[in-house]
């Protein structure tokens, strides 16, 4: 009896300490993500206002820039997007719209007779070219590598010596208009610049969600957030940080769409990575290990979010599911130490994403031991104010369609994050049942 008694005290204290662990990992990630969020809405009010004070005394147009926009049966929307990308604040005869398609893609309308067809109807303004992958592989990010090849032909052709600026959009990207004018303002006053990532807010269809008034809307307002919270923040630091010279503790991922590379750049660093279907994320890793600092642009790409629960548990599937991917294309015998790092502080992020609701009512557990039902309501009420706070920060800094998109009904964002785990769950399940983990999520 008394060895039972000792095995329940070891375990009882084994869940204490687990508990209060719990615990001051909420409250310090809180305290760290207020931080983040005033820190990042400083910076891009302050970017966006410096910016339109200097704008009107320059003429954009010194770099040349081409926009990709790799589709899959993206019929739905690519005409509103070239519709949209060809309204941006920047000469029409600066830039270009590559739309990067796979030649496997079925049906009786593929996406390039779409484009090719819109192309022929609306011939002023930038130009519209499709270039098509062709081969047994289907990835995005051989569809950016076909449309990086003919750049590089453009380039030769017509526009030697240029600096050159490349750029990737999704296929329901809605990037705000003086994005261009800022990159261009922004290569003429940093020459040495090369990498640039804009910031994302996933609130295009703000009206659908706001009609789903409930979490799909709470998840998309969540999701610019977190732009807030830890993406921009982890952008500003580590540019500072390669400014000055010093090494990167952790290094940042791009998003996979507003994100901007110098041709030479990104040619020096293989072009597009073609080992895994997260692509942003590699091609931020590569960056980094080179050296290259990614910029932060104070201007949205803003884009759509599921507006049903089995589209957004999918989506959540497909993201978490090419966070486990990228570990599939390293083996121990081409692990260096150059890519330890990004795998390490990979896997820690990918944790976060799947055992965050867990650790949550771990520490709601402290929190009730240590103060009674108080702890647990206070410590609910700390979460609910902290994603607010984010919210807030979105909605302040951004065009005004997207601050009134942020307008979710209170008190789901929280849910959302649990919400997200779903998808991180449903992705490893499937992944160990080696099952489909969607690589193409349906709009």
């Amino acid at each position: 009896m008394s060895r039972a008694r000792g095995r329940g005290s070891r375990a009882t204290g084994v869940l204490a300490l687990a508990e209060r662990a719990a615990l001051v990992t909420v409250l310090g990630g809180t305290a760290a993500g207020v931080r983040n969020i005033v820190r990042s809405a400083r910076w891009k009010h302050q970017a966006r206002r410096g910016f339109a004070a200097v704008r009107a005394d320059r003429e954009p147009g010194t770099a040349y820039v081409f926009l990709l926009v790799p589709a899959l049966r993206e019929q739905q929307v690519i005409e509103g997007t070239l519709a949209h990308l060809r309204k941006l604040d920047y000469p029409a005869d600066r830039f270009e719209i590559l739309v990067a398609v796979d030649g496997k893609e079925n049906g009786e309308r593929s996406t390039a007779q779409v484009v090719e067809e819109y192309a022929k109807r609306h011939p002023d303004g930038a130009p519209i070219t499709v270039v098509t992958h062709t081969g047994p592989e289907q990835r995005r990010s051989l569809q950016l590598n076909a449309a990086l090849a003919h750049v590089r032909e453009q380039v030769q052709e017509r526009l030697p010596g240029q600096r050159i600026l490349v750029g990737v959009y999704d296929a329901d990207s809605r990037p705000e208009a003086p994005t261009l004018a800022y990159l261009d303002d922004q290569l003429r006053r940093r020459p040495q610049a090369s990498a640039f990532q804009q910031t994302v807010t996933y609130l295009a269809n703000g009206e659908a969600l706001a009609r789903s008034r409930g979490l799909l809307h709470a998840n998309a307002v969540y999701q610019g957030a977190w732009n807030h919270i830890f993406e921009v923040p982890r952008l500003l630091a580590c540019r500072d940080r390669i400014a000055a010279g010093r090494s990167l503790p952790f290094p940042p991922y791009c998003m996979g769409h507003g994100e901007f590379f110098d041709l030479r750049t990104l040619e020096a660093v293989g072009g597009f990575p073609r080992t895994g279907p997260c692509d942003g994320i590699q091609i931020g890793f590569a960056l980094s290990r080179a050296g290259i600092a990614i910029h932060p642009v104070p201007f949205d790409d803003a884009c759509q979010s599921p507006t049903s629960h089995t589209g957004l548990i999918r989506q959540h599937t497909f993201w978490y599911s090419g966070n486990l991917q990228f570990f599939r294309w390293y083996r121990p015998s081409s692990l260096a130490p150059d890519t330890v790092l990004p795998l390490l502080t990979h896997t820690a992020l990918a944790g976060r994403w799947l055992c965050r609701p867990a650790v949550f009512a771990l520490a709601a557990a402290g929190a009730h031991r240590m103060a009674g039902w108080r702890g647990p309501v206070a410590l609910t009420g700390l979460m609910y104010g902290y994603y607010e706070l984010g919210a807030q920060a979105l909605r302040l800094t951004s065009p005004p369609a997207t601050g009134a998109a942020t307008r979710s009904p209170r008190g789901l964002v929280p849910l959302a994050v649990a919400f997200k785990s779903l998808g991180a769950g449903n992705a490893v399940a499937r992944m160990l049942l080696r099952k489909s983990t969607f690589n193409k999520v349906e709009r």
